[in-house]
């Protein structure tokens, strides 16, 4: 089992990072507002990233608590998982059902891109409670996707919505 001891650099500068994202995210939501709120699903898109940066700086901060054990480390992130991936995952079906996107294509790369930032969190604290391998790497993927699929985000409630 693996323990957090060397990941604490790595996971001040993720932190530091999703809230400064989350502070992006906002002036993006405070720009542009009445469109977001105008235009059907992108109020629940903007919910999304939120709560991925929100993850990710929670992980991280999570990671730093001393003195856990890697199961309890891993229960943690397994219990951060649930309500990231699964909140958005009922926001999406939701709004397929609705045909609430502009092309099916979008609504297929939204779920993938999703599925592919919140997955590894899950490998993640499964690895820290030793069901897989990996430990703290997975939860090196999570943030990177997520911030990743996060800036992708920003971008498109800041300027996409725009067109």
């Amino acid at each position: 089992m693996e323990s957090t001891v060397g990941w604490a650099n790595f996971l001040v500068a993720a932190a530091g990072a999703a809230a400064a994202l989350v502070g992006l995210v906002f002036v993006a939501l405070s720009i542009n507002l009445a469109r977001i709120l105008e235009l059907p699903g992108v109020a629940g898109r903007a919910a999304e990233t939120i709560l991925l940066l929100a993850s990710a700086l929670a992980g991280s901060m999570l990671l730093l608590i001393p003195g856990l054990t890697s199961s309890q480390y891993g229960y943690l992130l397994v219990m951060l998982w649930l309500p990231t991936w699964g909140m958005p995952t009922a926001i999406q079906v939701q709004a397929m059902r609705r045909r609430q996107y502009y092309r099916f294509k979008h609504a297929i790369v939204r779920f993938l891109l999703h599925h592919a930032a919140t997955l590894p969190l899950l490998l993640a604290g499964l690895s820290l409670q030793g069901y897989v391998a990996g430990g703290l790497l997975w939860f090196a993927v999570a943030l990177l996707f997520s911030l990743i699929v996060a800036l992708f985000n920003a971008w498109v409630l800041l300027v996409e919505i725009l067109r």
